[in-house]
Order: C-alpha cells, then structure tokens, then sequence
C-alpha cells in the first residue's frame, strides 16, 4: 500500500491534473511511496473517499479548485471519518489565499499556499519521519523552473491515448488584471524549452494528440513562440490539436505567417479579450490595445487555420450592458469559431477585493464565486448575461448552426441584442438553460426565425441539423 496518497477532482474526466502530476514528479525519494488518485465530478463523494482509503495511507494531499471544493470537503470529511489517523494536506489555488474560517480548513492538518512542490515534499518527509511541524500553514515560496523535475513521465498511457496532456513552459504573469490570481504571481519565469521538447517528442510517439499550454501568456517573447511552433511544426499528426493561451494585442506578424503553416485546425488560440472598454481596463490593471486585439484576431482568422476561441468577462467594474454588447459585436465581428462569456469571479486573494467597495460588487458565497451585481449591472441584467452565455455556447460555440444562427443578426443591428432576445424567448419557453437536445434547439430557432419573417430559415436550419452525424429526427414545423 502508498504511503502518501494524492488526490484532486478534476472537472471533466479528459482533464488530467497537472498539479498532482508535478507533486508526485518532486517527491524524489518518497515519489515511489506516492500515488495519484484523480476523480470528475460527476463521481460519488462516498466512492471517492473508498478509494483513497483503500490504499491505507499515512498522509493524503488534497488539490482544491474553484470548481471541486465543496465536492472535495465532503471527501475530506469522509476521509477524516474512515482513517482519523492520516494526515490531511491541503493545496491548491483554493488553500493559498482566505483559507480561514472555511469548512475544509478545520478538516485539514496541513496547508501548503502556493507552488508546492519542494514545499509539500519535505513536509511529507518530516512527518514521515515523526517530526511533523508546529505550524499548520507552509507558506512556499517559489522557486527557479530549472531546479524542477518535469511531470510529463506522470502521464499513463491511458492518459495518452484518452486525455487532454498539459504542458507548462513558463509560471507567472507580465499583467496584473485584478481578476486573476496570476496577478499575485513573480515575474514570468520560464521552463528550459529543450527538456520539454525531448517530453514532447516521447508523448507524441506515445500517442498524445491533444496538448494544452497552461502559460498564460504564450507569445510574450517572440523567439520562444517561433522554436515551440518550429518544433511542432514537422511533428503535427492526423487528429493533434496543441492549445495556446494569447495575449492577441501582442502579435507580429511572423507569428500569423508561421501559424499558417500548420494544417487546418491543428492549432487553438484562446485569446483573452475580456473587455474592450477603457474605463474597465483602467480599473482593473489591464494594458491592452483592443483596436489592434481585434485586428490580429481577424488576421488570424483570415489568414491561418487556426481554431480562435476568444474570451469576454461580463460583470467587470464599470462595464454596463451597453460597453459588454459592444465588445460582444465588435469581437463577433472578427469571426471566432467561440467566444466564451464568462461571468467574473472573485477569486481567493486575487486584487479584485480593493474594488468590491467602490464599485458595489457582490459576489456569490459559494464555490464558483460569481458576481451577483454591480454598480452598473443589476442582478436581473447578470442573470440575463448567463443564461445569454449558456444558450451562445451551445448554438454558436458547438458549431452546430454556422448557416443559420447569423439569420438572428437580421433581427437587430446589434448581434449581441438580437441573441439577447432570442436567448429571453428561449428561457421563457424552456424554463432552462441545460438539457436541450438538438432537435429542441433546432426546432426553437426555426419558430424563432420564422415568427421574425425570416423566409429562408426552415432551409437553412435544416441544413444545419441534418449535416450533424447521427440526426434522424425530424424537426418541428416552424
């Protein structure tokens, strides 16, 4: 049986946890005696906890994320209850900052705040060795990328074949959006790029085809982008995807030439927009050109095969309905394959807090700790932007409708109005925002162009449904 067991609830099971991996990586002596044990959260609490106690452990480490910590608590509590005699580590972006007074704290014996992987290994060691220390919190310090084992060994060949392989060359941040708790971050330090590209290389022949960069800021210094993309570029196969995260005002246009090398979605840039009014940007730390963002985007989109997935954050200080649907249309208007609007959340610790007096935000209690209001957003109007953002994805991010949902930009001049409305007679009519099947969404849209005069809908709206595999089903007059 492991001695240390570490265990985390992922948010999908495609989503490998990277953490753990990097943990069990630096464990050096004691990596042999440890085990990861990952879960989704569609799993049972109760059978979580069976399987972290079945390997007997003397110590367990806990990850905690915004989207599993109240999951991940009632394993605690059942963990706690089974084996009270194991140590109970607690880490992860959910321990590091205001864990005070939280229900898994009390439950913990241990927290280590921040990067922990030479931290969390030699506390493991001393309580191994019965020296466990006096203080309950380990605040770890960060340390130099170079001086850590990298975690890609970790990956099974299950993990390979089934999974999402997560790939890391650098730590830290050049922004400080107060949203983000990158902004509490060191400077960026980066990862050597050859150890990683030998890991690459034995993943790929391994059979990873899906890779996703967690650097949050992919193309920060040009010469690095051009070796990653240079090394990638002959080792491409059918069916590999490789996701990096972009900061798109900061482009040149090298990086679009290179990129148009690469086969016809191969590549997946998810740029953070967020917002494009200056006020906003101004109160929360964000340098950005948004007039050249959205030219790159539409360069990208033009001129490469890239996937582009771009970000919104509704809910941001001083963004009213007005400034979020005209960043909403200006980014439509560069034609993303997605945009994902989020809805702002109150990360622990991150320097969102010094705005929540100023600017009246609310935020939720719970996990995932979403704004409820603004001093220029009322409740209502949120609610309205998240049921919005659930009904674009699935009609606009799935792909499902690429001739037939632009019908709805007939409908006003402001596409972000037109889907607006469209997303009030949807929910009006459903009473829900999950649970749609394709047919139902097929059929709602086709009443919804028809009540509008949209002669050509129902041919185009069939078009759309029936080219999805598998869809016999025959759609509702309309």
């Amino acid at each position: 049986m492991s001695k240390i067991v570490l265990f985390t609830i992922n948010a999908r099971y495609t989503h490998p946890s990277m953490g753990l991996r990097c943990l069990r990586a630096n464990m050096g002596a004691l990596r042999r005696d440890t085990v990861i044990r990952e879960f989704h959260l569609k799993q049972d609490t109760g059978e979580m906890a069976d399987a972290v106690v079945a390997e007997n452990p003397v110590l367990v480490g806990a990850g905690l994320y915004i989207w599993n910590v109240e999951k991940a608590t009632e394993v605690l509590r059942r963990i706690r209850a089974i084996r009270p005699d194991a140590v109970i580590v607690a880490g992860g972006p959910e321990a590091s900052h205001e864990y005070e007074n939280t229900p898994w704290f009390e439950l913990a014996d241990y927290v280590v705040a921040g990067e922990g992987e030479p931290a969390f290994a030699d506390l493991a060691g001393a309580i191994l060795a019965g020296k466990r220390p006096a203080r309950k919190v380990i605040v770890a310090t960060a340390v130099p990328p170079e001086s850590l084992a990298l975690p890609y060994g970790e990956y099974s060949e299950q993990d390979c074949a089934t999974r999402i392989i997560y790939v890391e060359t650098s730590r830290g941040c050049p922004f400080r959006c107060a949203f983000c708790l990158s902004a509490l971050e060191p400077r960026v330090r980066e990862f050597p790029l050859d150890p990683i590209f030998d890991a690459l290389s034995d993943l790929i022949a391994r059979g990873a085809r899906r890779f996703k960069f967690v650097d949050r800021t992919f193309n920060l210094r040009s010469e690095r982008v051009h070796r990653m993309l240079d090394f990638l570029r002959p080792r491409i196969r059918d069916n590999m995807q490789v996701h990096f995260e972009i900061v798109p005002d900061r482009l040149d246009a090298d990086f679009v030439t290179a990129l148009a090398d690469f086969p016809p979605g191969a590549i997946r840039l998810e740029a953070g927009i967020q917002s494009v009014n200056p006020e906003t940007l101004a109160a929360i730390a964000r340098p950005q050109d948004s007039g050249l963002a959205l030219r790159n985007l539409r360069s990208l989109r033009d001129c490469t095969g890239a996937i582009i997935h771009a970000d919104l954050v509704a809910g941001l200080p001083h963004e009213t309905r007005e400034t979020f649907a005209s960043a909403f249309d200006r980014v439509l208007a560069t034609r993303p394959h997605e945009i994902q609007v989020g809805i702002l959340k109150r990360l622990r610790g991150a320097p969102i807090n010094r705005l929540i007096e100023p600017c009246r935000l609310v935020f939720a209690e719970q996990p995932p700790y979403e704004i409820l209001e603004t001093h220029r957003l009322g409740r209502t109007e949120i609610e309205r932007i998240k049921r919005f953002a659930r009904y674009f994805e699935i009609y606009h991010n799935t792909g499902h409708f690429p001739r037939s949902l632009p019908l709805l930009w007939q409908t006003n001049a402001s596409p972000f109005e037109a889907f607006m409305a469209f997303s009030d007679s949807l929910f009006q009519a459903t009473g829900r925002t999950h649970a749609i099947p394709l047919a139902e969404q097929a059929s709602r849209l086709l009443a919804y162009l028809g009540d509008k005069g949209i002669s050509n809908a129902r041919e185009l709206v069939e078009a759309d449904y029936y080219s999805v595999p598998g869809r016999r089903e025959k759609l509702a007059p309309g």
